[in-house]
């Protein structure tokens, strides 16, 4: 059940109401972004049970604890950060990693173009698919959030813990550089793509 999406001038007003412990405002923020942030986290495994899980104790806890802060500036990137963060902690504790996951190593970040993307033909994905692979894993999280989840640079920069907003851009900017450093390397490579 996809909810409708929540008006940005609204978010919190209904995040509020959540707060009081208005239920039908947690079905809301529920169904609007309970896909989303599935999706989010199948970026990071593919263990779909262990995000179910993740998800479902984030939710529980949620609604069983509504945080008492009722400042949240955008809705969309507190929750983003939340999930991300508890699913991290998760697999950290699962793969019995003894450093951060925090580090840009440390996690793998997948962003898959699928071929039903309207912006990629069939057969080009593959060849745009090596492309983003060859970017860093905070870059192709960022370019995920920027491009796919229509996330601005400053939530960006919350959800990804990064200290500036600039960074977000910055790590944009350089993906997108890096982008056109191995087309421009490879002519015959970016003909195929613009034909």
């Amino acid at each position: 059940m996809k909810g409708k999406a929540i008006d940005p001038d609204e978010e919190n007003q209904v995040w509020n109401r959540f707060c009081k412990g208005d239920r039908a405002a947690f079905d809301n923020i529920y169904a609007t972004y309970f896909s989303q942030l599935f999706q989010y986290c199948l970026r990071f495994t593919p263990d779909r049970e262990l995000i179910s899980d993740v998800m479902q104790d984030f939710f529980i806890e949620l609604f069983c604890k509504p945080p008492k802060n009722t400042t949240v500036t955008h809705l969309k990137s507190y929750l983003f950060v939340s999930v991300r963060r508890r699913l991290l902690k998760t697999i950290n504790k699962e793969v019995k990693m003894f450093e951060t996951l925090d580090d840009e190593d440390s996690y793998d970040f997948q962003l898959e173009l699928s071929a039903d993307n309207a912006l990629i033909a069939i057969n080009k994905s593959e060849a745009i698919q090596g492309i983003v692979n060859k970017l860093t894993t905070r870059q192709r999280e960022a370019v995920y959030l920027y491009f796919f989840e229509d996330i601005t640079y400053v939530e960006i920069a919350e959800i990804m813990s990064l200290k500036e907003v600039k960074y977000a851009r910055t790590l944009i900017y350089r993906a997108l550089d890096d982008i056109r450093e191995i087309l421009s390397r490879n002519t015959g490579l970016s003909e195929f793509i613009r034909n």
